[in-house]
């Protein structure tokens, strides 16, 4: 069902889309993500060109700045994105980079652009797939062609503004090991990270998919058996809410589970795809993460307790999810801690089909943060 933005909201986007109109651009890119400072984002700012000027429009600017400085990024404006302010940087913005867009995400005037820097390929059904309006982009990395043709039909886009050079966010991926020593910790641990996609959002677009309990009451994350199989294999689990869920996650018995929120790994100095670059195995669900997962070359495994109940309220773009997902998918607890046993036990078991998956969905040989860069450094140096 389409969502109906209200009407203050459409009066102000309209009034905002005819002053881009009017307001000549400057020379640098403006950047925005939802939540703030995602890992595409993340990547983008740590590599940078030291000659293109850039602002980051931020929704809680002093949460941005905290994590901006224990990410090591320095010397980018910080701009908060509900000022008056935010409108003007990006009224007066080249180029606008942004994982949803923003003021309704239509056309910009003249010769000013908006990059789309989704923060996810593949997964649960989005877009128009989902009932929502199409949303415009000028230009849209994606990983392979099959993800440019779903992408177009997504937001209702022509194909030949979606570009297959990668994510910037797979950069942290690919280049992995920063923080190494401080993840796996002075005993070093195999890494565990489990990142299930949410079942009711609490923030952004408020909805419910699937089962909203399945999760914790099939296998909490105390359970002793779960926590036994972690011992003895030297393993540390890291669990990573969807940003959009609630973050309660429940007792985590250290040092055997840890959270991976922001926050958690901000005191790391890493970012969430710096941990996943170090994972011995990756365990989701329905999210897009496993996709971009399927670079490291390492177990993944699919817990989808609800995955019936899941298809019925929301659908998924890559069916059937059994067939398409590189690794096991388990429905019961059992079944998990069974598969959690033999890729911590046998790491290359899967290799074959995770290379099938890897070849289908990353067709890609750029460095994905080089070529955004490249991109907006074309606009900015060609406008008018």
């Amino acid at each position: 069902m389409a969502t109906t933005r209200p009407l203050a909201r459409r009066i102000l986007d309209r009034a905002v889309g005819f002053l881009d109109a009017l307001v000549p651009a400057g020379s640098y890119a403006a950047i925005h993500s939802s939540p703030d400072l995602d890992d595409s984002i993340v990547a983008l700012l740590a590599s940078r060109p030291d000659d293109l000027d850039v602002v980051v429009l931020a929704e809680d600017p002093a949460s941005a700045a905290v994590r901006m400085a224990a990410l090591g990024l320095d010397g980018v404006r910080l701009v908060p994105r509900r000022s008056p302010r935010g409108t003007w940087a990006y009224l007066r913005s080249q180029v606008l980079v942004s994982t949803h867009g923003m003021f309704g995400c239509r056309p910009r005037g003249g010769s000013k652009e908006v990059v789309g820097l989704w923060h996810g390929e593949f997964g649960k059904l989005i877009g128009t797939f989902a009932g929502e309006a199409p949303r415009y982009f000028d230009w849209v990395p994606v990983s392979s062609p099959l993800s440019r043709s779903v992408r177009s039909a997504e937001f209702a886009l022509d194909p030949q503004r979606i570009h297959v050079v990668g994510s910037p966010r797979q950069r942290l991926l690919i280049a992995g090991g920063r923080q190494r020593a401080l993840v796996r910790g002075e005993q070093p641990r195999r890494i565990v990270v489990w990142a299930p996609t949410y079942r009711t959002s609490v923030s952004g677009m408020i909805r419910s998919d699937g089962d909203p309990d399945a999760l914790e009451h099939t296998l909490p994350l105390d359970d002793p058996e779960l926590l036994d199989l972690l011992d003895r294999h030297g393993a540390t689990l890291w669990y990573r809410a969807h940003p959009t869920a609630s973050q309660k996650t429940g007792r985590l018995v250290a040092p055997l589970a840890r959270s991976a929120a922001n926050t958690d790994l901000e005191d790391l100095g890493i970012t969430f795809y710096e941990l996943l670059a170090e994972a011995d195995c990756f365990i989701t669900d329905y999210s897009s993460l496993w996709v971009d997962f399927v670079l490291c070359d390492r177990p993944l495994v699919a817990f989808c307790p609800d995955l019936d109940r899941y298809r019925d309220d929301r659908g998924l773009a890559l069916e059937p999810h059994e067939e398409w997902f590189p690794g096991p998918v388990t429905r019961s607890r059992a079944e998990l801690l069974a598969e959690l046993a033999l890729a911590l036990e046998h790491p290359t078991s899967g290799a074959e089909r995770r290379s099938r998956s890897r070849a289908l969905l990353h067709t890609s040989t750029s460095d994905p943060a080089a070529a955004s860069w490249q991109h907006v450094r074309t606009s900015i140096n060609g406008r008018g």
